[in-house]
């Protein structure tokens, strides 16, 4: 049990992340994109120690433009910076469900 404690700690946090992040950008509420993009963080430097996943660095610094866009009242220059990371979030989901599909 306490092997597998982290992967759920790591997913709540990305769950967590995006809940509030597409909260903020629905609300215009930038505190919350803010600490979506904060939660978002340790899912990040999970994957940047990956080789061929190193330019995944990237998307917390549109995650934080998204949020000063946000401040700035731009929402659409908001929506498309926070888009890439909804987009990995969901390719990982995707590997991950594929996967294990796979191995059952």
């Amino acid at each position: 049990m306490n092997d597998v404690l982290p992967v759920y700690a790591l997913w709540f946090s990305v769950a967590l992340s995006m809940t509030l992040s597409v909260f903020g950008l629905a609300k215009d509420k930038w505190q919350s994109l803010l600490a979506g993009a904060v939660l978002f963080l340790p899912f990040i430097f999970y994957f940047s120690g990956y080789p061929a996943a190193r330019t995944v660095i990237i998307l917390p610094f549109l995650h934080f433009g998204s949020t000063y866009a946000l401040y700035k009242k731009n929402r659409m220059m908001a929506w498309s910076l926070f888009s890439p990371a909804l987009f990995f979030i969901l390719f990982v989901l995707a590997i991950v469900f594929v996967n294990q599909a796979g191995s059952q």
